[in-house]
C-alpha cells in the first residue's frame, strides 16, 4: 500500500494539525524521523510518517517542526529529490550529514525550548547527539509517549500481517539453534546478559525465519531479547503464523506480543546486569527500559549483524548463483533497450522509465526462484539520472530518446540470495564530456575491482581507490562507493561498507559488498556502475574482491585513451568471462548482442 502523500494545501494543513498537539502538550518543535520502531531503510505503509507529513519520500530523512517553520534533513542523495517533491514555501531545507539536526538545534533552538521525540523511532546514538545540540542552546529533548503524528493521521494504514515461514538449513547453511548458541557464546565472552536486537533482517537470520512485513526485503517485523544461554524471547504478532508455528523450528523460542517488548524487558533485566544494544540501529526506548530496571548498557553492534555478514558456503554459493540467474534478465532487458529505444523514439512511441521496469520485472519473474523486486527500480532517463536514489512514478516518467543518457539499478529477491545492480548506457553517440565521465567513473569501479588489500583493511581506507580518477578532473559522487548485501534479506547490509565515513569493522573474507562509484550532472545526467562483489582470500595471503554480477558494461561510453592498459585489461578479462558464462543461458537476441558488447577493446 503506498502511503498517500497530498498536495501542498493538505501537507500544511497537516503541518497545521501537528503544531496545534504540539502546543497543547508544551512543545516548541518535534522531530519526525524518517526511521519505524525498527531503525530500518524501508518501512511500512503504517510508519511513513516523514512521507505523509511532508511529502518526501526518500529512505533516509528527518523532519523538525516548530512552532513556525519546517526543516527536512536529507543527505547527497535526495537534495534534489527534496525538492521536487516538497514545496520550498512550507520547509526549509539542510543536508544530514553536513548539516544535521544537533547542528542546527545549537545555534537556532531557543533557550528553554523543549524538543519533543517519540523514543521508540530514534537510536540512542541520534538522541545523543540531538540532546548535545538541544542543551549547547539551553534546550532539551523531551520522551512523548505518544506518536504525535499518529494522533493526526487519521486514515493510517494498519501495521503489517505477512505470513512468516522458515528458511531451510539446506540454504541457510545453518540451524537456528546453531547460530543461537553461537551467539550466546559471544555474549557470555563479552561478559553481558542480554542482547536486545530490533533490526528485522538480525533476527530474520537468527532465526532462520522470512516474511514480507516491508516491501522489498523478505522480513518479518519483530523484537527480541537473546540471552548468554543462546534463550529467545520473540516479540512477534502470532498472526503471522496463520498455520501456526509447529514444524517451523521455533519450538524452544519464547513467543511474546510485541507491544509486551519494552516492559518484559524491564522486567528480565536484573540490577546491575550488562545489556548489549546497538547505539545505531536500535530504539532508545530500550535503553531506558534497561535503565530503568538498574542495569547497564554496553553500547556496540551486536554479535548478530556481525556474524550475518560473514556468509558460510552455502549462502555464498546461493548468492553467486542469484546473481548469475539475475545476470540473464541484465541482459535480456539492456538487449531489448538497445534494439527497440531508437526505433521506438522515431516511430513517436518513445519506450518509457516505467516500462523498463516492467519489462526487467518480467524478464526476472521467468526465473527459477525469483519473489521479488531486492528494492524499486530506479529506471532513469537522461536529468532522472541525476538524482541517485530516483523514483519513478506516473507525473515524472520520462520517454528514452535517441540522446538518452539512461541509468538503471535493479535488484531482486530469490529462493538462494539478493542481487543488485546498475549499469549506464546510450543510443547514440555522445558528448566527449559524457565519455570522459562515465571513463572516469568505470576505471574507478576497475581499481576497487583490481585491489588487493590486508588484513584490517577497512571501507574507508579503499574508498579513495575509487573516487581518486574522478577527483583528479575536480569530480565526485555524494553517496558510498559499497555497500553490504545480505543472503535472502536486506540489498543494503551493514556492517560492511565502503565509504568515505569512517568504519569501525574490518572487511573479511565472506563478505558481499557492491562496488559502485558514480557521476551526476544535475538537471542533465547521472552515472553509476555496479557489480556485487565477493570478498576472497587471495593467493598471496591478501584479500580482494571476486564479481558476482555478469552483465556488459557499455562499450560505446568508453574512452580508452582515459584507461591504463591494466585497466583494459581487467575489462577485456570480465567482459570474456561474461561471455563465456552466460552466452548459453540467454535467448538468441540477446546472446548477439552479447557477444557484441563483450568483444575486447584497445588503445
Amino acid at each position: 500500500m503506498l502511503v498517500a502523500i497530498g498536495d501542498e494545501a493538505s501537507i500544511g494543513e497537516r503541518l497545521a494539525k501537528l503544531r496545534q498537539v504540539m502546543q497543547e502538550r508544551g512543545l516548541d518543535a518535534y522531530i519526525v524521523p524518517r526511521f519505524d520502531a525498527h531503525q530500518g531503510e524501508y518501512c511500512a505503509a503504517h510508519d511513513e510518517r516523514l512521507a505523509w507529513l511532508t511529502g518526501f519520500t526518500g529512505s533516509a530523512g528527518l523532519g523538525l517542526v516548530t512552532a513556525d517553520a519546517a526543516l527536512l534533513f536529507v543527505d547527497g542523495r535526495y537534495s534534489v529529490q527534496v525538492r521536487e517533491q516538497t514545496s520550498s514555501e512550507l520547509f526549509g531545507y539542510e543536508h544530514l550529514i553536513d548539516a544535521p539536526l544537533e547542528q542546527w538545534l545549537s545555534g537556532h533552538a531557543a533557550e528553554g525550548w523543549t524538543v519533543g521525540y517519540d523514543a521508540m523511532l530514534l537510536p540512542a546514538s541520534w538522541v545523543e547527539r540531538f540532546s548535545a545540540g538541544a542543551q549547547a542552546a539551553g534546550a532539551e529533548l523531551a520522551v512523548v509517549d505518544t506518536n504525535l503524528v499518529d494522533l493526526i493521521w487519521r486514515d493510517q494504514p494498519a501495521k503489517p500481517l505477512a505470513a512468516i515461514s522458515r528458511l531451510s538449513e539446506q540454504v541457510a547453511g545453518e540451524s537456528s539453534l546453531d547460530k543461537r548458541v553461537r551467539i550466546g557464546r559471544a555474549l557470555a565472552d563479552k561478559g553481558v546478559d542480554w542482547l536486545v536486537e530490533t533490526q528485522p533482517d538480525a533476527i530474520a537470520w537468527l532465526l532462520n525465519a522470512r516474511g514480507g512485513d516491508v516491501p522489498y526485503n523478505p522480513v518479518p517485523h519483530s523484537f527480541a531479547i537473546v540471552g548468554a544461554d543462546g534463550s529467545v524471547r520473540w516479540f512477534v504478532d502470532q498472526q503471522k503464523f496463520p498455520h501456526g508455528t509447529e514444524g517451523l523450528g521455533f519450538d524452544d523460542i519464547v513467543f511474546l506480543v510485541p507491544d509486551a517488548f519494552l516492559a518484559e524487558l524491564e522486567g528480565l533485566v536484573s540490577a546491575g546486569q550488562k545489556v548489549l544494544i546497538d547505539p545505531d540501529f536500535a530504539p532508545y526506548a530500550a535503553v531506558r527500559a534497561v535503565e530503568a530496571a538498574g542495569g547497564f548498557v554496553q553500547f556496540e553492534r551486536g554479535p548478530v549483524a556481525l556474524a550475518k555478514a560473514v556468509k558460510n558456503k552455502a549462502e555464498l554459493a546461493g548468492m553467486a548463483d542469484a546473481c548469475k540467474r539475475d545476470s540473464v534478465a541484465w541482459i535480456h532487458t539492456l538487449a531489448w533497450l538497445a534494439g527497440s529505444v531508437v526505433p521506438r523514439a522515431e516511430a513517436g512511441e518513445p519506450i518509457t522509465e516505467l516500462e523498463v521496469v516492467d519489462y526487467i520485472l518480467a524478464e526476472r519473474q521467468k526465473l527459477q526462484g525469483f519473489s521479488e523486486p531486492s528494492f524499486r527500480t530506479i529506471a532513469a532517463a537522461d536529468s532522472n539520472g541525476a538524482m541517485c536514489h530516483y523514483s519513478v512514478d506516473e507525473i515524472s516518467n520520462k520517454p528514452l530518446l535517441e540522446t538518452s543518457i539512461f541509468l538503471l539499478d535493479s535488484g531482486g529477491q530469490f529462493d538462494c540470495g539478493t542481487t543488485d545492480a546498475t549499469r549506464t548506457m546510450a543510443f547514440a553517440p555522445v558528448s566527449d564530456a559524457v565519455r570522459k565521465a562515465y571513463s572516469l567513473v568505470l576505471k574507478g569501479h576497475i581499481r576497487l575491482a583490481m585491489l588487493a588489500f590486508p588484513d584490517g583493511t577497512r571501507g574507508h581506507h579503499i574508498d579513495v581507490i575509487a573516487r581518486q580518477p574522478l577527483w583528479q578532473h575536480g569530480m565526485d559522487y555524494d553517496h558510498g562507493t559499497g555497500h553490504g548485501v545480505g543472503h535472502v534479506l536486506c540489498v543494503h547490509e551493514g556492517p560492511q561498507r565502503i565509504a568515505k565515513p569512517v568504519s569501525a569493522f574490518d572487511l573479511v573474507p565472506g563478505m558481499i559488498v557492491s562496488n559502485e562509484p558514480g557521476y551526476y550532472e544535475a538537471g542533465h545526467y547521472g552515472i553509476r556502475i555496479e557489480n556485487l562483489v565477493e570478498i576472497v582470500r587471495l593467493d598471496n595471503g591478501y584479500m580482494g574482491f571476486q564479481d558476482l554480477t555478469l552483465v556488459p558494461i557499455a562499450r560505446e561510453l568508453i574512452d580508452p585513451a582515459l584507461l591504463d592498459a591494466d585497466e583494459i585489461a581487467w575489462l577485456n578479462a570480465y567482459h570474456a568471462r561474461v561471455r563465456a558464462e552466460m552466452g548459453d543461458l540467454v535467448e538468441d537476441l540477446a546472446r548477439d548482442w552479447l557477444r557484441k558488447n563483450t568483444e575486447p577493446i584497445s588503445h
